[in-house]
């Protein structure tokens, strides 16, 4: 089953509306065509009604991404939220305890 990528995007806001307390949150994703969609319509739709909160959305290449993504958590500088490719990549974060 597909999930439309709106609901995505509010799931994620909603989870991001759960770190009150954090004020700055990165979310990394691959999804580098989406960049204008979350810079000028996602973020501020959460801005508005979460004020104290800033959301940078931080994609990297779908080529580099799996690689930069397992440099970044190993180093212990991944985001705050991170897009998880589906099937044994997934699995493979999670077998490390990611």
């Amino acid at each position: 089953m597909r999930i439309p990528f709106h609901l995505t995007a509010t799931a994620i806001a909603l989870v991001c509306s759960g770190f009150a307390h954090a004020g700055n949150l990165t979310i990394e994703s691959w999804r580098v065509d989406d960049k204008a969609l979350w810079e000028e319509v996602l973020l501020p739709a959460f801005n508005k009604t979460n004020p104290g909160i800033t959301v940078k959305f931080s994609p990297t290449s779908p080529p580099e991404y799996d690689s930069a993504l397992n440099t970044r958590l190993t180093a212990g500088t991944a985001g705050d939220l991170i897009t998880c490719r589906p099937f044994d990549v997934s699995l493979d974060l999670a077998k490390k305890g990611y």
